[in-house]
């Protein structure tokens, strides 16, 4: 009787073309900004620490959208205005937090001032860095303005990242900042420098943990999905693995 009605509900399916085809993954649209080395594009390809952790979480979930690289404003603008978007690497701020869901995080890291190799002044305060010389530094941006927001008066500003590693390691300036670890290591290879060129001092200025962040019309599930994915690919050595790669192990 059983086998009969499942025969009855096939042919009535194929009669009024149902499909029986396995349901597609919901379209996303992933984007993100020229960011290196977390996200770049190099000779048309997207690529960068970020983008890799990415492409891992998408391979983990047997899923394969195209990654974007888009200014910065106009991705915020997509994030705002669009449906089914995911952009990153975005810093999970306060005034971001009921905006968005979140997946991550990608990368959890830390902006230091850094010294020339083997410069043997230790610097273990703010007031240490205030008290030198000169600091390197953008000349606007996120770490500028917290440089302002603590009076640094000993600022020597540049539109360029990699003059600042130059201006320390030939010594015009006592300090450096504006790096993560992993963004000092490729500017330095940007600069054609040794990448042990420079040393990390025990002064932070600030730490940033960097997220997908997701327009809010993506299901809990997704977003789930994606954070399981992620989870499993850090403790498999994936991402170990990804990070020493671009940190120059």
């Amino acid at each position: 009787m059983c086998k009969k009605l499942l025969i009855v509900a096939l042919s009535y399916m194929l009669m009024f073309g149902v499909s029986l085809a396995v349901a597609e993954p919901m379209p996303l649209t992933i984007i993100t900004e020229d960011w290196p080395p977390y996200n770049y594009e190099e000779e048309g390809v997207v690529k960068g620490f970020s983008v890799e952790v990415v492409q891992a979480i998408m391979k983990e979930l047997n899923v394969n959208y195209p990654i974007e690289l888009l200014p910065g404003a106009r991705g915020e603008d997509m994030l705002n205005r669009d449906p089914h978007v995911m952009n990153f690497s975005l810093f999970r701020t306060t005034e971001r937090e009921n905006r968005y869901k979140w997946i991550g995080p990608l990368s959890s890291e830390a902006i230091y001032f850094y010294k020339k190799k083997g410069n043997p002044l230790t610097f273990s305060t703010i007031e240490d860095a205030k008290g030198v010389k000169s600091v390197a530094s953008r000349h606007k941006g996120l770490v500028f303005s917290v440089l302002q927001k603590e009076r640094f008066t000993n600022l020597d500003t540049s539109a360029y990242p990699s003059s600042i590693v130059k201006k320390v390691v030939y010594g015009r300036t006592d300090l450096g900042v504006g790096e993560p670890p992993l963004g000092l290591i490729y500017r330095l290879r940007q600069a054609n420098l040794p990448i042990d060129s420079l040393e990390q001092t025990q002064v932070k200025l600030l730490e940033f943990p960097l997220y997908i962040a997701c327009t809010k019309d993506i299901p809990d599930e997704v977003i789930q999905q994606w954070q399981g994915a992620l989870e499993k690919i850090k403790t498999s050595g994936i991402y170990t693995k990804i990070y020493h790669k671009y940190l120059g192990k």
